[in-house]
């Protein structure tokens, strides 16, 4: 348990509380206060690194080498995860979740330190929350600023980052990439694209699910040019859509762009999620995969995304400690469930 000068000097910062929200804390007294927070989970988080980048963090879920990350920042080459000791290891993909947008990992180590979990609910609005990195020094600090909750299929409407907009929306229920429904004037039908259209490669790149289809797509601006394949009634066919500019967008930048502009980076799969933690922490895309903590250092969920200037989500604990075994499963099929992501 924190010291109780610890919450005394906590209760000292919400005087600064208007510029430590939606901003990277860096104020030095803030950091060392945290350090002893996250000072114990900090010794289950590894780096994940993906085609000799740093794409992710990763949290140790079981001594013999079992590694939970984000799925969608995978995206290609060989996957490696450096631990607190500074060795860095081969990493297998294994199972993984689309609509909750995990990966599990496994590297050959044994003996690691596994996380603790606890309960999200034990943190509510206006608590201090805590990301861990790969160092000494916390890299987000901020406040919970709504209690967990279920987002319904009626009120979800996925979207994914970066400027170019095809106009359709895929069946996340399917192991592969499948569309679920083509929106009305949009490039997708103008195109000709149909609904239950089974896409198999963007610009001659592979794409085997959701999260890799939209990571590709993402990166596309209106006026681009994808070549997609795909199979219609059992029969390979292709085309080339030019595509356009996302509903909303004004002057060839979104709300999104101009959130970018003001704060950090926005992740590119940054929707779509059944459940979801929210807070006030200034995340990068490639420190998601890792823990958010509380004052006792206890991890309520995996920071799952940064999806706005003052937004970030991370799946509550609860949510995830079921999925744990099958994702230990190779080749896991995603998690059913009735929402849809439209691109």
């Amino acid at each position: 348990m924190i010291h109780r000068m610890f919450f005394f000097a906590l209760a000292s910062l919400l005087a600064l509380s208007a510029s430590l929200h939606a901003q990277p804390l860096k104020n030095p007294q803030t950091i060392r206060l945290f350090r002893e927070v996250i000072a114990k989970p900090s010794e289950s988080i590894v780096r994940v690194r993906s085609a000799d980048k740093d794409a992710a963090l990763g949290v140790i879920v079981s001594a013999d080498g079992w590694i939970l990350s984000k799925h969608s920042e995978l995206q290609g080459g060989k996957i490696t995860c450096k631990l607190r000791d500074g060795r860095e290891l081969d990493a297998e993909i294994f199972g993984y979740d689309t609509p909750f947008d995990l990966v599990m990992l496994k590297i050959d180590a044994k003996e690691l330190t596994p996380i603790v979990w606890t309960e999200s609910k034990v943190s509510r609005v206006g608590h201090f929350v805590a990301s861990p990195g790969d160092g000494v020094d916390p890299i987000a600090i901020g406040v919970v600023s709504v209690n967990t909750r279920e987002v319904k299929g009626a009120k979800l409407t996925p979207t994914v980052t970066g400027g170019g907009y095809l106009g359709i929306a895929l069946d996340i229920e399917f192991a592969g990439v499948k569309i679920q429904e083509v929106l009305p004037g949009t490039p997708a039908q103008k195109s000709g694209l149909k609904n239950d259209d089974q896409i198999l490669s963007v610009n001659g790149q592979e794409v085997q699910n959701s999260d890799e289809f939209l990571a590709v797509v993402s990166k596309g601006k209106p006026g681009d040019n994808v070549d997609l394949k795909f199979i219609r009634n059992e029969k390979e066919q292709e085309l080339k859509i030019t595509l356009g500019t996302r509903p909303g967008q004004k002057g060839g930048k979104s709300r999104g762009d101009v959130q970018n502009s003001m704060g950090s980076k926005l992740s590119d799969r940054r929707t779509g999620f059944p459940t979801i933690l929210q807070h006030d922490s200034v995340l990068k895309p490639n420190d998601c995969g890792g823990p958010l903590v509380n004052l006792d250092g206890k991890v309520l969920g995996i920071n799952i995304a940064r999806a706005g200037r003052t937004e970030s989500y991370a799946i509550p604990s609860e949510a995830i400690r079921p999925l744990l075994e099958r994702l230990k499963v190779k080749n896991l099929e995603p998690k059913k469930n009735e929402n849809k992501l439209k691109v």
